[in-house]
């Protein structure tokens, strides 16, 4: 069975980071997507992930959860119509649609929002799945910073801004 057919998304407050919490350490501990330092605090990672303006989504199969995912505005005021987007996915759940589902759903949410694009601020150049779901989305990568990511504290890799109009 897909686990995307039984995939079930809910909006979730700042109070269920306790069970984000494992895979957001899991996440940021692989040094390879995330910039957050992997001895990060459990209540600044909860306010990040939970950032003003942000609305948090929590993907469960069944009665486990699988992936988080936040929508933010990208920019309070006048840049507020553009979102931003985030997602961690459990390790023992990568591969398997997770994310392509999880694009799929912030893009329909992003326009049911009312946000008028969503750019992605800093897409590890390495990343190879992430760019791939996102390019077969609709993103562009439309800015390179070189170097701006020290993958894995071994060697410095660009980090790509994403875009896509709704």
């Amino acid at each position: 069975m897909n686990p995307t057919d039984t995939l079930t998304i809910r909006e979730v407050t700042a109070d269920a980071f306790e069970a984000i919490w494992p895979i957001f350490r899991e996440v940021v501990a692989d040094e390879d997507t995330y910039p957050y330092p992997a001895d990060i605090a459990f209540e600044a990672a909860r306010d990040l992930w939970f950032a003003p303006g942000a609305r948090v989504f929590n993907a469960c199969v069944g009665d486990e959860l699988v992936a988080s995912r936040y929508i933010v505005p990208n920019k309070p005021g006048l840049g507020s119509h553009v979102c931003n987007i985030g997602v961690i996915i459990a390790r023992a759940w990568r591969g398997k649609g997770l994310g392509w589902a999880l694009n799929d759903f912030a893009i329909e949410k992003a326009r049911e929002l009312g946000f008028r694009a969503i750019q992605l601020n800093f897409v590890v150049s390495t990343n190879a799945a992430s760019i791939h779901i996102c390019r077969q989305n609709g993103f562009e990568i439309v800015g390179t910073l070189p170097g701006a990511f020290h993958y894995k504290r071994e060697r410095y890799v660009d980090a790509y801004v994403m875009f896509r109009a709704l």
